[in-house]
């Protein structure tokens, strides 16, 4: 059958924006949990990798290496929240702040910090790598929390050793 204006109908253009609709409700929600999953990936990789060239850093130069969150100065904060990003730094004298005159090894922004949804806390307020490599005091446990959850860890053994993990059913975040 020919037709003499050919086109679509208005049923046939409404199946096919349903169709779509529908997709794209499908497609966004897993894209945003995608999006959440490559930033937690991004987030302990950048953490393990800084907290890796600290070890080596003081085991080369001989001296005490220091991972702290990043305050909004530069220095280096005295709570456990890693959201605002971190610093590396030589740290000469032991204070555990970053002095005039004292190598500043890296800053970084946590991939965390663009909206709230993310949260970078740990069981310390600082990492802190000796000359031959081991980290002093206790383990460190930086936790990345999505929406409230755990969903990644980075911890750190008193021997200096670094691994991650990542959690799917996802504990409460620590404060």
């Amino acid at each position: 059958m020919k037709r003499k204006d050919a086109g679509y109908s208005l049923i046939e253009a409404m199946t096919v924006l349903a169709i779509l609709a529908l997709t794209l409700t499908l497609g966004l929600s897993n894209f945003g949990g995608s999006l959440r999953r490559n930033r937690t990936q991004a987030t302990m990789h950048l953490l393990s990798a800084d907290m890796a060239m600290a070890r080596n850093t003081a085991i080369m130069r001989g001296v005490a290496v220091v991972v702290c969150p990043r305050t909004t100065d530069g220095g280096c904060g005295g709570d456990s929240d890693w959201s605002r990003g971190w610093i590396v730094f030589a740290d000469g004298d032991g204070n555990r702040r970053p002095d005039p005159g004292q190598a500043l090894l890296r800053s970084e922004d946590a991939p965390a910090a663009g909206d709230g949804s993310m949260r970078v806390v740990s069981s310390r307020p600082w990492l802190r790598y000796q000359p031959d490599g081991r980290s002093a005091n206790s383990n460190l446990t930086v936790h990345v929390c999505v929406d409230g959850k755990i969903s990644g860890q980075v911890k750190v053994n008193n021997l200096g050793r670094i691994r991650t993990s990542t959690q799917d059913a996802g504990s409460p975040c620590p404060r």
